[in-house]
């Protein structure tokens, strides 16, 4: 029997409803890109935040040493770098630990900005992966991502060995191969869960990073505590006694713990942030904690990094 025109029309109306409503069922919608922006921007001030530390502590501990072979503790002919006689490429210091610290320093800040860019590298692939890239919701091929993925992995296992810390297992990968396979997996079928699935195959990388740059924190801490130690003496044991250079020792001392006290924290709260982002792919309803205090001590963090330069500034005035 033939069927009129008239009444088919409605039925492949409902036919094409019903296909759509189970293409969406199966995730292939579009992600919010606002938590992955903001989680990239967070991380990005925690890469600033510890870079400036970092230097400030390899800047100290080489002023240190001009103040050590002022007062004769070190030979001028120690700092005469020396060349190895296999690879001309590689110098090293007359010191019987073959370097001073401030040169060690400089190593482990050039390793912690690695690690750093590695995870910025990441946060913004993610936002890239939401649709929040400059091309919109145009996403990256997987030939693309393959070379983003192998990049970011080189960067964060090249890093993670000059700190000595593990991020990983055996090349010391941030993105495994499984998580890859799913990130490719959610380029090509655009299904959230692939993508939520990524995240969640990161996530353990991500905790490793989150102690791995606690660590490193407390390093810088020791140190600060270290010059202090170094400086407190001469200034307290001075003739005549004065109060003013103490006192701006103590608030310089208290601003740079201060500041590395919210740097650690902040890197803290990266796990939990993350882990938001893996809820952040569907659109139920509900807060991302993790994110929104990860936001929070990012911006506190900002503030006593300005607070910290401040009282630089009051210390190199003239007293």
């Amino acid at each position: 029997m033939k069927v009129p025109l008239a009444k088919t029309r409605p039925r492949v109306l409902a036919l094409i409803l019903m296909l759509g409503v189970t293409v969406l069922g199966t995730g292939c919608a579009s992600v919010d890109t606002g938590p992955f922006t903001q989680f990239a921007t967070s991380v990005q001030s925690l890469r600033d935040g510890s870079d400036s530390q970092a230097g400030a502590a390899a800047t100290a501990s080489r002023q240190d040493l001009v103040e050590q072979v002022a007062s004769g503790e070190v030979s001028p002919a120690d700092l005469q770098l020396q060349f190895d006689e296999s690879n001309p490429f590689v110098t090293s210091y007359g010191f019987a630990e073959s370097e001073p610290n401030f040169v060690k320093l400089i190593r482990f800040r050039q390793g912690l900005a690695a690690l750093n860019d590695a995870m910025v590298s990441y946060a913004q692939s993610l936002v890239l992966l939401s649709g929040g890239g400059q091309g919109g919701d145009i996403l990256p091929t997987s030939a693309q991502f393959d070379q983003m993925a192998q990049s970011l992995n080189a960067n964060a296992g090249t890093a993670a060995s000059a700190l000595g810390v593990k991020i990983g297992s055996g090349e010391q990968a941030l993105l495994s191969t499984a998580a890859v396979q799913l990130f490719k997996a959610y380029i090509e079928n655009k299904r959230r869960k692939d993508l939520a699935q990524a995240i969640e195959e990161v996530q353990p990388r991500v905790d490793e990073f989150s102690l791995a740059a606690q660590q490193a924190v407390h390093f810088l801490a020791s140190m600060a505590q270290t010059d202090y130690d170094e400086e407190i003496l001469p200034l307290a044991t001075a003739t005549p006694a004065n109060a003013t250079p103490i006192l701006t020792l103590n608030d310089t001392t208290q601003a740079t713990l201060a500041t590395l006290e919210a740097l650690s924290s902040s890197y803290g709260a990266l796990p939990e942030a993350h882990r938001d982002l893996k809820a952040a792919t569907s659109k139920k309803p509900g807060g991302l904690s993790g994110l929104i205090a990860l936001t929070n001590e990012a911006i506190r963090l900002q503030g006593f990094v300005t607070q910290l330069a401040k009282a630089n500034a009051a210390a190199a005035a003239p007293q």
